[in-house]
C-alpha cells in the first residue's frame, strides 16, 4: 500500500513538473511574440517619422 502511494507522489509530481515546464515555455514564448511585435511597431514609427522629418 505504501509502495503505491509513494509511487503515485513521485509520478505525480513528475507530471506536475513537466506541466509546469511546458507552461514556462509556451509563455516564454508568447512573451517574446510580444516583445518582437512591439520592436517591429516601434521600428515603423521610427521610420515614418525620419520620412515626416527628412532625416
Amino acid at each position: 500500500m505504501r509502495g503505491g502511494m509513494i509511487k503515485g507522489l513521485i509520478t505525480g509530481a513528475l507530471v506536475g513538473s513537466a506541466a509546469a515546464t511546458v507552461f514556462g515555455i509556451m509563455n516564454w514564448r508568447t512573451e517574446r511574440k510580444w516583445y518582437q511585435q512591439a520592436q517591429r511597431i516601434s521600428n515603423k514609427m521610427v521610420r515614418r517619422a525620419d520620412d515626416l522629418f527628412g532625416r
